[in-house]
């Protein structure tokens, strides 16, 4: 189910829909829920809030408690001290995942927190049943640097992020003066996620310990982490799947809301979830 737009400027919200604030580290980190089951956590990309999976919370909640966190420095969420690359995330999440006593979820993530969430999965995989990767760079590929959406000129930015500009400006959650605000602050949190630390080779890095079930849904058109990234991640990951969406670009989630939650229930479906999500 996607998302209606009535043509007034209001968009209808995902029922029932909470936002919640939760501690974390001394500091708190803010997130939309909706839904009720076993836990799917969606992590959103660089600069982006965790309104960016506005659909999937939509869509998927009548089949899973979906949350979409804002990630430190994005969004609602303060910076939290310690934390200064986009590697130090990952124990974040982990860590985020235990204050709301999760013991084990679905964990995906888009563009950064593809990277985060596969860092999370990587060093505690127990912790996650499943993972999904969205036109995300889960490990440095050499020879397959991503393009830093920072560097585009800002007349080319939607040219470059997307596939089709006019149809992501009708589908996007993004619609008001605060989700500009935010957007704005998020870019700042993430130029300064890579000025302290550029996204390159994780050491910790060791796709073999992805042995959970894992979804890569990739944009055919994605000018950001292109598909030859995807398929050479497919290729080294065991358990991997890789469904390439046509028309679309680096954000399939919002570009093609609904095909990327089709896809998600299908794959869950196949690789049926057989723990209890609580501790």
């Amino acid at each position: 189910m996607a998302t209606h737009h009535d043509g007034s400027g209001t968009w209808n919200a995902p029922s029932p829909l909470q936002r919640v604030t939760t501690a974390v580290r001394g500091a708190t980190m803010s997130h939309w829920e909706a839904g009720t089951g076993y836990p799917l956590m969606l992590l959103h990309g660089g600069g982006g809030t965790g309104k960016a999976f506005w659909y999937q919370l939509e869509g998927l909640s009548n089949h899973f408690r979906v949350l979409a966190p804002d990630l430190p420095g994005h969004g609602d969420s303060p910076w939290i001290e310690g934390v200064r690359t986009v590697d130090d995330l990952g124990p974040v999440l982990l860590d985020w995942m235990a204050a709301l006593e999760i013991a084990r979820a679905v964990v995906g993530g888009n563009s950064m927190g593809g990277r985060v969430a596969a860092a999370a999965a990587i060093r505690r995989p127990e912790r996650v049943s499943h993972l999904v990767l969205l036109d995300a760079v889960a490990v440095l590929i050499e020879g397959m640097a991503p393009k830093n959406p920072l560097e585009i000129p800002p007349d080319r930015y939607l040219q470059e992020l997307v596939h089709d500009p006019d149809q992501y400006r009708r589908t996007t959650p993004y619609r008001t003066l605060a989700d500009a605000q935010a957007l704005n602050r998020g870019r700042e949190a993430f130029r300064r996620y890579l000025s302290a630390s550029p996204i390159g080779p994780d050491r910790t890095g060791d796709l073999a310990r992805l042995t959970m079930p894992v979804l890569l849904i990739w944009g055919r058109h994605d000018q950001i982490v292109p598909i030859e990234y995807g398929r050479a991640l497919a290729g080294r990951v065991p358990t991997a799947e890789l469904t390439v969406i046509e028309n679309a670009g680096h954000l399939p989630h919002i570009e093609t809301p609904g095909l990327v939650n089709h896809l998600l229930l299908d794959f869950l479906e196949r690789h049926p979830i057989t723990s209890p999500p609580q501790s």
